[in-house]
Parts: structure tokens; C-alpha cells; sequence
């Protein structure tokens, strides 16, 4: 890791379809692009209409985990973007 960095959490480049859930909003199909303990970076994958930083979000697994059961939405909150989509930070405190 370079020591520029503030991360907390070493990341590990993971590509996997996600679905990402925004209040008001359609549902979008994304990529995760890395993945860490504490968050996950989400390819935009063209879709102009990104979640402003700060806001509150659900990602999921897109498609059945093994036993046909649905993978869990994940609350997450947007603390950056960058050049190809937004990374997210795992909250686990929020309750709706």
C-alpha cells in the first residue's frame, strides 16, 4: 500500500454485477472495480446520473447466491468519486 494513502482496509480487485439502490431512483446495474472490508469501489458503466457523495445507498449481488436465495442489501454511504464511478463505504450503524 502506498503510505500516501488513508486507507484502512487493503482492497482486492473483484469484478461483480451489483445492483445499486438510491431512494427516488431506479434501480442501476453496476461493477464493483475493488473491494475491501470497509467499502467497495462501483463502476458507473456509463450511467450519468451518479449519487452525490454523502448520500445514503444499497448495493446487492446481482443474481442468486448458491440456493437460489437473494443476496442481502448492504447499507453504504458515497465518499468520493472518481473518474469511472463512485466508492462507497459500508455502514453498518444506519437503520431506515
Amino acid at each position: 500500500m502506498n503510505n500516501n494513502e488513508k486507507r484502512q482496509h487493503p482492497r482486492l480487485p473483484v469484478e461483480v454485477e451489483v445492483e445499486l439502490h438510491r431512494s427516488n431512483r431506479s434501480m442501476c446495474l453496476v461493477w464493483t472495480d475493488d473491494l475491501s472490508s470497509g467499502g467497495v469501489l462501483l463502476t458507473m458503466n456509463g450511467h450519468g446520473d451518479w449519487p452525490p457523495v454523502g448520500s445514503r445507498v444499497q448495493i446487492r449481488v446481482s443474481g442468486p447466491l448458491g440456493g437460489d436465495e437473494e443476496a442481502p442489501l448492504v447499507d453504504a454511504i458515497v465518499v468520493r468519486h472518481t473518474e469511472v464511478g463512485i466508492a462507497v463505504q459500508f455502514d453498518e450503524t444506519y437503520v431506515q
